[in-house]
């Protein structure tokens, strides 16, 4: 796991999805927390982000990724990063 610094994200209007929880492989009702589609202006890159709570974030503004967590991951051939975060706090 990696510790990430994501001082300046651009919320999206994409309603965050619910992210649920597996056993032995089975998917529960049981959630987890809520992925957010952001944009990193700076690496011109898109970003899910996962947090324990549901937030209410205004679109086409810019937040932090308070204590951002980054775990890396092959899916289809792919390298990817899974990212949790304990809050995206707006900024001014």
């Amino acid at each position: 796991m990696f510790s990430l610094n994501l001082p300046r994200l651009l919320t999206t209007s994409t309603e965050p999805r619910a992210k649920y929880s597996y056993v032995n492989g089975e998917k529960t009702e049981q959630i987890e927390g809520y992925t957010y589609r952001l944009i990193d202006i700076s690496q011109a890159e898109i970003l899910n982000i996962t947090l324990k709570k549901k937030i209410d974030l205004p679109p086409e503004s810019f937040v932090e990724a308070v204590n951002a967590i980054g775990r890396p991951y092959i899916a289809n051939n792919r390298a990817a990063m899974s990212i949790r975060a304990d809050d995206l706090v707006p900024l001014k």
